[in-house]
């Protein structure tokens, strides 16, 4: 500042100079400005190029809100917890929806359901147009009808004969079949084949027979028989073309109602009444004349020259409290190819179990569990299958294949 300014105004000046930076102090601070700017930008690029490397090529779409609802409700069923198995294919359904041409619904009690088949068809709209038909004179049942097909052509023919017999019985009956029949079969048909492999090994080649093999279907306990009626009734002559499937149904009497069905399905399935027959006697009875090697053997016959390759299909409808435990250890003894059996009145057919596991499965169940380890340590693969509950809320069916 000039000389002539005094102090004071001198201060002010510089101090004011001070404040104004110069050229080269400006450019300074700019061009640090930008250098900043520079660094941050380049640090976000590196950032956003790592996360994108860093992402899966194969990335699935998004999800819908819908998806991800349901993808959040197949984790709550998830078996991860150890529990009953869900949401699969082999998963045990304890009330199955109807497999058969019988769809009951259900009702507060079962009785409702004890009324004769013709009954059950007057008050229902839609079958009881079925009993104003005549049955067809060109109907014919053969080894390539389906099974559906024969059964609702069975029920419908017993609703227009005012067959003795309740809807619950031929419901039961039906789906009792659908749910074990195929099985049953197949593995007495194995027992067949791995029988005559036996018999083939230990003739060798010193003669030349015949293997005539039979499936026996044995119905015990078995009432009027209807479900072993059945059995034969969807196995026609011919499906097998090696196999002879006949039934024997054993109670301790023979009930008048048995004649009327076994003619009555005859009618249209006339395979049936030649390969039944019916043993009035009581279940000890029977069971002691049967000789223990009903299963497992070829018998050679050198008079025909043909040698009977044989395997037994034991069941049992509802055989009350421990005939149940009775058909099993039948079944066991004579090695059966298979067995299934639908229990109830479970009373006291719990013995043998652990107390709590009978308080936490019920006694019902906890008869089944200790019925399906005696059947496994025999050499039998156990598995359960039920029918409807509108039938019957005793519904579990205990199946095993002998597989030793």
């Amino acid at each position: 500042p000039p000389r002539h300014h005094t102090s004071h105004q001198r201060q002010q000046t510089e101090h004011s100079s001070l404040l104004q930076p110069t050229p080269t102090d400006f450019s300074y601070s700019s061009n640090s400005t930008i250098n900043q700017t520079m660094v941050l930008s380049a640090i976000n690029l590196l950032a956003i190029t790592l996360a994108l490397f860093s992402v899966p090529r194969n990335m699935p779409p998004l999800a819908a809100k819908d998806d991800v609802a349901d993808r959040e409700k197949q984790h709550i069923i998830s078996t991860s917890d150890y529990g009953a198995r869900k949401n699969h294919p082999t998963s045990y359904d304890n009330s199955p929806s109807f497999k058969g041409p019988l769809q009951l619904t259900q009702k507060e009690s079962p009785d409702f359901y004890r009324k004769r088949i013709r009954g059950y068809y007057l008050d229902n709209e839609k079958l009881c147009n079925t009993l104003h038909e005549q049955l067809p004179t060109t109907l014919t049942l053969g080894p390539s009808t389906p099974t559906g097909t024969i059964l609702k052509s069975i029920v419908d023919h017993l609703a227009r004969s005012d067959a003795p017999v309740d809807v619950k019985e031929v419901a039961e009956s039906t789906e009792f079949y659908l749910r074990s029949g195929k099985r049953l079969i197949g593995a007495a048909r194995r027992v067949l084949q791995n029988n005559a492999a036996k018999c083939k090994n230990s003739n060798g080649n010193s003669k030349t027979s015949k293997i005539k093999n039979t499936i026996t279907i044995q119905d015990l306990c078995s009432g009027h028989g209807l479900t072993g009626l059945l059995f034969l009734a969807c196995n026609p002559p011919g499906r097998f073309s090696d196999t002879r499937i006949r039934a024997v149904l054993v109670d301790q009497f023979e009930p008048k109602s048995h004649a009327i069905l076994r003619d009555c399905i005859s009618e249209i399935c006339p395979w049936v009444a030649e390969s039944v027959s019916f043993y009035s006697s009581g279940l000890e009875k029977f069971a002691s004349q049967q000789r223990k090697d009903e299963d497992g053997s070829c018998d050679d016959s050198d008079s025909t020259n043909v040698q009977n390759n044989d395997a037994t299909i034991i069941i049992s409808t509802h055989a009350c409290g421990s005939l149940t435990d009775m058909v099993l250890e039948y079944a066991m003894d004579v090695e059966s190819a298979s067995v299934a059996v639908m229990p109830c009145c479970y009373t006291g057919t719990d013995s043998g179990v652990p107390y709590g596991v009978r308080r936490m499965l019920g006694v019902g169940l906890s008869a089944d569990v200790r019925r399906s380890f005696t059947l496994q340590d025999r050499g039998y693969l156990v598995d359960f299958a039920a029918v409807p509950r509108a039938i019957t809320p005793m519904n579990r069916i205990v199946v095993a294949e002998r597989r030793k």
